[in-house]
């Protein structure tokens, strides 16, 4: 009897154990999309992307709660004045994501969409001017602020590969808020999608 209860207790407790962890998922994610910079004259997009990781933690059936690290490249194109700047802005940023998933736990493919604050610290990048004169290029942190803060969102689908593993796929879009140029109003804007894989904790 004492072999039979302890068994039970310890069954449970692994059991206990796994549904906690089961809660997180972590994975690496990468994308691909277009940036630009608003409020700049005869803008263009330029090609973007980022790789980094990918945790999130959902404790109800139809809630969770994202937290990616990534490495993101940006910036934009734009002329004025007979001279073109292309500025490549590289961040390492940092999305915080409230997730609403549309099914449940059992289903296969579950939809979902996303939105939060996007954290963005700028590591390096080039900016090149050109005029029919002169080409002169610069560290486009001699150019820009060193800190973006913006908000992001989208939407997407996880398709469930095995137990506890998710293979993700998302629209997502940023939304740059603070100036990036110290004297001039500039603000980053990214369309990109992104795809990963998560595994349970």
């Amino acid at each position: 009897m004492k072999k039979l209860f302890l068994a039970l207790v310890i069954s449970n407790g692994f059991s206990l154990v796994a549904g906690a962890q089961s809660k997180f998922s972590l994975g690496p994610n990468v994308g691909v999309g277009m940036s630009w910079l608003d409020n700049t004259p005869n803008r263009k997009t330029k090609l973007a992307g980022n790789a980094g990781l990918s945790l999130v933690y959902s404790a109800a059936e139809h809630f969770g709660i994202g937290l990616d690290a990534k490495y993101s490249f940006e910036g934009g194109k734009f002329s004025a004045n007979n001279q073109t700047t292309t500025s490549d802005l590289n961040y390492f940023r940092i999305p915080l994501k409230a997730i609403y998933f549309f099914s449940s736990y059992g289903h296969k493919v579950r939809p979902k969409v996303f939105v939060g604050p996007s954290f963005g610290f700028l590591s390096g990048g080039q900016t090149k001017i050109e005029s029919p004169v002169i080409t002169q290029t610069v560290n486009s942190k001699d150019f820009y602020k060193s800190f973006d803060f913006g908000l992001t969102g989208g939407a997407g689908l996880n398709v469930r590969l095995a137990t506890n593993t998710w293979f993700n796929a998302d629209v997502n879009y940023l939304h740059g808020i603070t100036d990036i140029r110290p004297t001039t109003k500039q603000h980053n804007r990214n369309l990109g999608v992104n795809i990963g894989v998560n595994f349970g904790l």
